[in-house]
């Protein structure tokens, strides 16, 4: 390494080396007994050199230091190249925030590390500080002592900008994370693998985006023996790199140790002796730790290796495509195809597969994405199924952490990850860190509710138990419709925070809100089906939490950590909140649409002339509370940059909604003449008044399943527009019967003598949100006239009454209507329709 063009830089969840991904393979070093007075805390140059040597032939590629080292021992480890972190000590454990002198010295140190050391081509970075005491954050808030680790940060990148900077966290403070650093690192002493791997995937979702190192893992063999340290290191490496994250330091390299002006006897954490003589475990980690270069896949095997087939559908998705496919073919797994499937592109995608011999290219008319996602599963080979999109760029390592993910035999889906590439201009960047972009939706560390059709996979018999995607879904919501479908057969869904594909947002602002739109037609659709998964406003209700731009640090409400008792927990856990309903509330198109009626009604109303201005303040509010925590690209995080994301927050949600309530509005109704058209068939007819309790009577013991699957074949064949319930719901069918009202039907069959069943249909008459909607609408004018004195209220009145009177004929006419329906069905079935109020 011989100029700064070798510098290690941070790509999402990994190190990168150039454009080569970097396994940060460390051990700490020191602190030493000073070879002499005055001396660096470290052996002589000739013992580092054989220390150095040592480590280059087991595959150690960074060394851990305690203490800024003098330049020749970062020249020495640039000729073994080896990289070295930095921890840079504090002058005093104490309330330091409140001693300035502490605070100017420990600034001044931090400047003086990054100055000594700028541009050096052995140095990977600086820790800023390492395990600050429990009780010390708790005492002064998480949020200042975050404040104050980001000064530090910010002192080392004015000196040193590409140098990598962090702060040696561990799990009684997880919930310690500044948000400038370069990466997360953690100090962890799991000796139970397993605890170690479900930490590890916490800590994954508490980094977001970024790598996670663990900065100091080891065991003593004074306690323990040479095989149990050689045994834990080989199963934490393994653990580690199969986690997906970006390194791990091993504590220690040597059982020489000197600290507090003590020489340690009575600990052995190294991998080597004191006279540098190798532990067993030196020997055990080589194979795994050499040629750290290979793929994942060749160092640490999966179990099962399956054929994976992916899958890209576009349509005129030439401007990424390239991208796309170079990617797929680059993927570290050794038994893949890949299958793209040209949804009718009149661009020039087809010239462009032609440069890929080695991909399945079928091209057909357009006929959606969900169409073109099945004819991709028909053709494949695989057992698993992976689709991504034309606009993504996969990672070397995605098929590698999706099967491992799959490995367990837990899940029937799993999913990563999708996030942004760097922007080309300061618009990109802001359409990047804008809201509403796909995310997933997390049960738990490691289990989804929903995972992104962009980064996606599943067991292709799964898939072919649940029939595939719903056609419907052309654009969009065909992920959540699958996911859904896919739980409510019993299976379950991972999340692997390391497979990632890298995901080109909108490259304008236009295209932004187009793509918008979209997903509030989708959600409109998903509404239709899933009526469970939805509020009356039409927006979806997640069981897990969403992971987006914005997570971890709300402003409306802080996460809960767990101190323990008197805050002496071991690990102090964080638990984020869910976003608050109300910043929900305020953002959406119906606090919207409500601020727009109060100004209306404020016109006349002089006392209500504050609200609407108070109402649009409090989502103002809501707005800048995003572009307060959302994160950009540093060098397009401009005021011009801000003031379009406030503008994109705050028009984001009114322009899904709005093509989510008209998507709901003109989509699943029963056409009129379904509904004016009678039942041909002969049947009993029940009243207005008995039509909203029907009574069916078996004497061969048929329940109510014979009489819904009766229904529902009438319903498919009339062309109804109806949604099954998916136990869920209290309701067994819901008919879109129109715009005003819905049928609810719900069963219950009753056990006689003999075999012989009552069966028992509720008919019940729903009115939809556009109803009570405008119900409400003319309710407040009337209420407003009434107190305004208006002359012309009694008509106002008497038109009201009116409309009210027909609206409600107009539901009991439907409801009679499916009671009908329910009669001819019930025929079909061999049940006989009761007209008593019990059956005796």
């Amino acid at each position: 390494m011989s100029s700064s063009s070798q510098r290690i830089t941070c790509q999402a969840k990994f190190f990168y080396k150039h454009d080569q991904k970097f396994y940060a393979q460390g051990v700490t070093y020191g602190p030493f007994k000073p070879r002499s007075e005055g001396a660096p805390h470290l052996p002589n140059p000739k013992e580092v050199e054989r220390d150095f040597s040592l480590m280059c032939d087991l595959g150690i590629n960074l060394i851990r230091l305690y203490h800024v080292p003098p330049r020749w021992l970062m020249d020495k480890a640039a000729e073994h190249q080896i990289y070295v972190l930095i921890t840079i000590p504090w002058v005093k454990r104490v309330l330091f925030l409140d001693d300035k002198k502490t605070l100017q010295q420990t600034r001044h140190n931090v400047s003086e590390a990054a100055r000594m050391h700028r541009d050096h081509p052995a140095l990977m970075g600086f820790f800023v500080d390492n395990e600050i005491p429990p009780d010390l954050v708790r005492w002064y808030g998480a949020r200042k002592v975050e404040k104050y680790l980001d000064q530090l940060v910010a002192i080392i990148k004015d000196i040193d900008p590409a140098a990598l900077v962090t702060y040696a966290n561990f799990p009684p403070t997880e919930y310690l994370l500044p948000a400038n650093v370069d990466f997360y690192s953690y100090n962890v002493y799991l000796h139970r693998i397993s605890d170690l791997k479900n930490y590890l995937s916490r800590l994954h979702n508490l980094a977001g985006e970024k790598p996670v190192l663990l900065s100091e893992f080891g065991m003593d063999t004074l306690r323990h023996s040479e095989e149990e340290q050689a045994q834990l290191l080989v199963d934490h490496i393994k653990t580690v790199f199969q986690s997906g994250l970006a390194g791990t330091i091993i504590f220690s390299w040597t059982d020489e140790w000197f600290t507090d002006g003590v020489e340690i006897n009575d600990w052995a954490f190294g991998i080597t002796r004191k006279d540098r003589s190798p532990k067993l475990a030196y020997s055990a980690l080589k194979p795994y730790l050499s040629e750290p270069h290979r793929p994942l896949y060749q160092r640490f095997p999966l179990s099962k290796t399956p054929k994976v087939s992916v899958v890209v559908c576009s349509y005129n998705g030439a401007r990424t495509l390239r991208d796309c496919l170079t990617s797929l073919q680059r993927l570290h797994y050794p038994d893949y195809e890949v299958i793209f499937v040209d949804d009718g592109s009149t661009d020039h995608s087809q010239e462009i597969v032609k440069d890929f011999p080695n991909v399945i290219n079928i091209y057909q008319k357009n006929k959606g994405l969900s169409v073109a996602r099945n004819v991709g599963i028909e053709r494949a080979q695989g057992s698993i199924v992976a689709f991504t999109d034309s606009d993504c760029m996969a990672d070397p390592d995605w098929l590698y952490f999706l099967v491992l993910a799959f490995d367990n035999g837990k899940y029937a889906a799993v999913g990563g990850p999708n996030l942004s590439p760097p922007a080309a201009n300061w618009v990109q960047a802001t359409v990047a860190a804008a809201p509403g972009s796909p995310s997933h939706v997390l049960l738990t560390d490691t289990e989804a509710e929903h995972v992104p059709g962009c980064n996606m996979a599943f067991q292709k018999s799964v898939l072919q138990e649940v029939n595939g995607f719903d056609p419907e879904y052309r654009k969009a919501g065909d992920d959540v419709d699958i996911c859904w479908r896919i739980m409510q057969r019993g299976y379950k869904i991972g999340f692997s925070p390391t497979a990632i594909v890298w995901h080109y947002r909108r490259f304008t602002v236009e295209a932004y809100f187009k793509q918008q739109k979209g997903y509030g037609e989708a959600e409109a659709l998903l509404r239709f089906k899933h009526l469970n998964h939805f509020a009356d406003t039409g927006s979806a209700i997640w069981h897990g939490r969403v992971y987006s731009q914005v997570r971890l640090d709300p402003i409306w409400h802080r996460p809960v950590i767990y101190h323990g008792v008197w805050g002496t927990g071991f690990f102090q856990c964080i638990y984020p909140q869910q976003e608050s309903p109300w910043s929900y509330l305020l953002s959406s198109i119906e606090w919207l649409g409500l601020t727009l009626f109060i100004f209306l009604l404020s016109i006349p109303l002089e006392f209500l002339r504050i609200m609407p201005l108070v109402m649009f303040g409090l989502t103002l509010i809501v707005g800048l509370s995003y572009i307060l925590r959302a994160r950009m690209e540093p060098k397009y995080d401009i005021v011009l940059a801000r003031l379009l994301l406030l503008y994109l927050a705050l028009a984001q949600p009114w322009a899904r909604g709005w093509a989510r309530y008209f998507t709901w509005l003109k989509g699943k109704n029963t056409p009129d003449n379904v509904l004016k058209k009678k039942e041909e068939e002969p049947h009993p007819t029940a009243t207005f008044l008995n039509s909203h309790h029907l009574r069916f009577w078996s004497d061969k013991g048929l329940d109510r399943c014979h009489l819904l699957s009766a229904i529902t074949q009438l319903l498919e064949s009339e062309e109804w527009k109806y949604a099954i319930d998916t136990g869920w719901n209290d309701w067994d069918i819901h008919i879109f019967a129109s715009r005003w009202w819905n049928i609810r039907l719900r069963s219950m069959t009753e056990i006689y003598p003999h075999g012989k069943r009552l069966t028992r249909i509720h008919n019940h008459l729903h009115a939809t949100t556009f109803s009570r909607l405008v119900n409400g609408i003319l309710f407040t004018f009337l209420l407003t006239f009434f107190f305004v004195g208006f002359h012309i209220w009694p008509w106002l009145f008497a038109i009201t009454l009116l409309s009210l009177a027909g609206l409600f004929l107009h539901g009991l006419a439907i409801r009679r209507r499916v009671a009908d329906l329910v009669q001819v069905a019930a025929t079909h079935a061999g049940l006989v329709w009761v007209n008593t109020q019990n059956k005796q």
